[in-house]
This record gives C-alpha cells, sequence and structure tokens, in this order.
C-alpha cells in the first residue's frame, strides 16, 4: 500500500497496456497519485518498478474488469475511500480485442469477455466509484474511444458494440452528472501503434503512426487541464 499524500489522485484501468502504461507516467509526472488497474500482474508490476526505479510509483490493482463482479467494484471503491479520500480522475482506457471476426462465427465466450471488459466493467468501476467521485470537487472521468461510427462496421464485433455502447453511456452519464459532478469527458486520441491494433491491422508500420506516448499526452491533457 502507498502512503496516503493528499495529492490528486487518479485510477487509470487497462494501466499495464500500451496507453494505460503511458497515461500513469505522464500524471505521475504532473504530480499525481495513480492507482493502475489492470488484470495483467506481471505487466503492472514492470510498471511499478520501472517507477520506483525513477522515484514514486502508483498503487496496484491486479483486477480483471471481465471477471470482476459489483462487489469487487465496491470493495475497490471503499479501499480507495479509506486510503486516498479523494479521487480526481477515473480513466478507462481498458480494451479487449481479439480479431476482426464475422458476427456469425464470433465465439460466444469472446463476445461475452470483450463485452464486459470494454462495457459492463467499466459501467460498474464507474456506479461503485460515483459517490467519491461527487465528493471531490473538480472530479473528471475520461473515456478513451476509438471511433465508435467506425468500429460499427463489418467485422468489429463485440469490440465495435462494446465502443459504441461507451459512447451512449459515456453520454448518459454526462446528462445525470451535469449538475452535481463529475465531469465526464470523451476523448478518441486517434490511431497509435499498439499490440492491440496491430491484431486488426497486422501489416502496418509502427514508425507510420504516432506512439502511444503520444497519444496519452491527449488524454492527460484532457485529466489535468484547467485544474
Amino acid at each position: 500500500m502507498v502512503e496516503l499524500k493528499g495529492r490528486k489522485t487518479a485510477l487509470v484501468t487497462g494501466a499495464a497496456g500500451a496507453l494505460g502504461v503511458a497515461v500513469v507516467e505522464r500524471l505521475m509526472q504532473h504530480g499525481w497519485d495513480c492507482i493502475a488497474l489492470d488484470r495483467n500482474r506481471r505487466g503492472l508490476e514492470q510498471l511499478h518498478d520501472r517507477l520506483a526505479a525513477e522515484g514514486e510509483a502508483p498503487l496496484l490493482v491486479p483486477l480483471d474488469l471481465a471477471g470482476a463482479g459489483p462487489q469487487h467494484f465496491d470493495e475497490l471503491a471503499a479501499s480507495l475511500e479509506e486510503q486516498f479520500g479523494r479521487l480526481d480522475a477515473l480513466v478507462h482506457a481498458a480494451a479487449e480485442f481479439k480479431a476482426l471476426t464475422p458476427l456469425e462465427h464470433h465465439p460466444a465466450d469472446d463476445w461475452m469477455k470483450t463485452l464486459q471488459a470494454g462495457l459492463t466493467g467499466p459501467f460498474l468501476l464507474s456506479q461503485a466509484l460515483l459517490p467519491l467521485m461527487r465528493a471531490t470537487e473538480g472530479s473528471r472521468m475520461v473515456w478513451v474511444a476509438d471511433d465508435p461510427e467506425g468500429r460499427s462496421k463489418a467485422y468489429w464485433g463485440a469490440y465495435g458494440v462494446a465502443q459504441s455502447g461507451r459512447a451512449a453511456l459515456a453520454q448518459i452519464l454526462a446528462a445525470e452528472c451535469r449538475s452535481d459532478g463529475p465531469e465526464i469527458i470523451e476523448i478518441d486520441p486517434g490511431p497509435f501503434y499498439s499490440p492491440l491494433r496491430s491484431k486488426a491491422w497486422p501489416a502496418e508500420n509502427p514508425d507510420d503512426l504516432p506512439t502511444a506516448a503520444q497519444a496519452a499526452e491527449k488524454v492527460t491533457v484532457a485529466v489535468v487541464d484547467s485544474r
């Protein structure tokens, strides 16, 4: 457990992925405390060790959004409230994608796992953390989007449905939270190279795309700007 510091605090999902790692790094460079959530324990530990060697490290939460239930998110919310007493930002950067697949042949288990990781899990996490975020003045919930309109085309399957659903969920939350917060922000950082993207476009040259670090800078600005 990290020591309570009273600084601004952010929870980043998908924190062991290309984008999540870079977002955590940048937020900590801005002087924030970070909670790094991902199912990839080894990836989280590598992130922790690298940042610890540079001076400070995030709090690690090994949790699978695709397998967690409401009680897990409620327990996490209670733990964060006790330890930090605030949550200034929640960044939904986690995603699940295996391959472009016709709906006719989409495996049922992949469908359910992708929707749980990309849509239902983020909803349950948001629901559990809303009271803490409402109690934190100026808090923001940032939803990382991946071209929801483009992902509603052929072969995007459950990932495309999750992206469209996330956009609708963020808009509903924005309407419901307008008066008492948190501020809801949707941001599409645009294409960038990542292992997830390479599953859809394996022939792409990484050098022809922005880096995850460049995409993370856009997300970080949405979190820290005007604070």
